[in-house]
């Protein structure tokens, strides 16, 4: 069997044509690339955990690390909608925030775990499940510095906990922290830190590898675009569709709907991460070929 053999053998087993077309680039067959993923991650390993001569690098301990999936909903009044943008300012007295559902994923136990399971272990806080607006603000306070706490105290603060969601870097995170000023619970001293000691992976922005850019512009994907690719059959309507919910008082469809983004977030992480890895994998058969071949010319 000829070396390139296993191209044929590839598209006899289903795989798609862009897989083939990755594999026919690097010159590593689908059998190979779990092998390659190790050797990777093991070399990645023994870089990070080697001590440095300064000073002992404090070792990732990832039990204790959280990624914090979640999403958000707000109620703009009528006065305050215009038909393009983000409509929600946290400084809009007229505004609210409705509140939303957290998953606080401990790396090895809530990957790779069933969509129920997901929904089991997320939390979600609304207002109308608390006296005000404040009230929520700070439970929403409480959970995530519970986070905190675990993450940053079991590596004397040098690993923070991770935020993550689609758009949350020009949306959820900046409105939740200056909401925390507004409504007093941090003062702006504190906010700062707080956020500071927090670090986002905003999809929209890391998808953007996975996608073709055919111009030199590298522009974060829409969380339909993201959907489109990863979970076809999930369609979300726009996030003014939640006004109306709320204004019916359909609390439940606005839970249900909160739910559902944070388990469709969770599941488009580990299928970017998995693209990912193929890109590692095929960038280290590169690396080896290339060795190979500059052994052979020398």
């Amino acid at each position: 069997m000829s070396d390139w053999d296993f191209l044929h053998e590839m598209r006899d087993e289903g795989y798609s044509s862009e897989e083939i077309a990755d594999a026919a680039a690097s010159g590593a067959s689908p059998r190979d690339w779990e092998y390659i993923a190790k050797q990777e991650a093991k070399m990645e390993r023994e870089i990070v955990n080697k001590p440095s001569r300064k000073s002992r690098r404090i070792r990732t301990k990832i039990s204790k690390c959280r990624v914090v999936f979640f999403d958000l909903e707000f109620y703009v009044p009528e006065a305050s909608r215009s038909e393009n943008g983000f409509c929600y300012n946290p400084w809009d007295k007229s505004c609210k925030i409705l509140g939303g559902s957290f998953l606080l994923a401990n790396p090895v136990k809530d990957f790779d775990i069933t969509e129920s399971d997901v929904l089991k272990k997320t939390k979600s806080l609304w207002l109308w499940e608390h006296p005000s607006e404040k009230e929520l603000l700070q439970q929403i306070y409480n959970l995530l510095k519970g986070a905190y706490d675990t993450v940053r105290d079991a590596h004397d603060g040098a690993v923070s906990p991770i935020l993550c969601g689609i758009g949350i870097t020009s949306s959820d995170v900046p409105i939740l922290f200056e909401l925390f000023k507004r409504f007093k619970i941090l003062t702006n001293s504190e906010a700062f830190s707080f956020q500071n000691g927090f670090r986002s992976i905003d999809l929209s922005q890391l998808a953007v590898a996975t996608f073709n850019n055919p111009n030199k512009l590298l522009y974060p994907k829409t969380k339909g675009h993201i959907l489109n690719k990863y979970l076809p059959d999930t369609k979300f309507e726009t996030g003014k569709s939640v006004w109306e919910l709320y204004e019916l008082k359909n609390y439940e469809a606005i839970q249900s709907r909160v739910l559902s983004e944070v388990y469709s977030t969770h599941r488009c992480y580990e299928l970017i991460k998995s693209d990912i890895d193929k890109f590692k994998s095929l960038e280290l058969s590169h690396k080896k070929r290339e060795k190979a071949a500059s052994k052979i010319l020398v």
